[in-house]
């Protein structure tokens, strides 16, 4: 990761699962983390509100697109260390692009293993 593309810290995040019609079910907010080094990159989220719960990131990928913007894509499972979700399992896949000059994101997301949902995200850099 180069000093041009730094997402590392705390981001705002919304998201809007969707019925398999496109229509939103519910929406949600959470929080993102992401953490990066020369070697490595890492997200986790941590929704709030009615439903709780912890997701650590595996298999990160950071692309510079012709744009300016910045395209992650991420593979994504409960954390298992977190009260809400340490009874139980799902992972995922999640992408975001995010905006040249790196405040805010969009993207999707899949939920699989006991929570089959898709989701828009939103996110604002803190």
């Amino acid at each position: 990761m180069t000093a041009a593309c730094d997402l590392s810290g705390t981001w705002a995040l919304h998201g809007s699962t969707l019925a398999p019609e496109g229509d939103t079910l519910y929406e949600w907010d959470g929080e993102m983390t992401l953490a990066a080094s020369e070697n490595a990159f890492a997200v986790a989220i941590e929704t709030k509100g009615f439903k709780t719960s912890r997701s650590i990131s595996f298999a990160e990928k950071l692309t510079a697109l012709p744009s300016g913007e910045w395209h992650l894509r991420y593979g994504y499972e409960a954390d298992p260390e977190h009260f809400a979700t340490e009874s139980h399992t799902f992972f995922g896949l999640s992408q975001l692009t995010f905006a040249p000059d790196l405040r805010s994101a969009q993207g999707t997301s899949c939920n699989y293993n006991g929570r089959y949902v898709v989701m828009r995200l939103q996110a604002t850099r803190k």
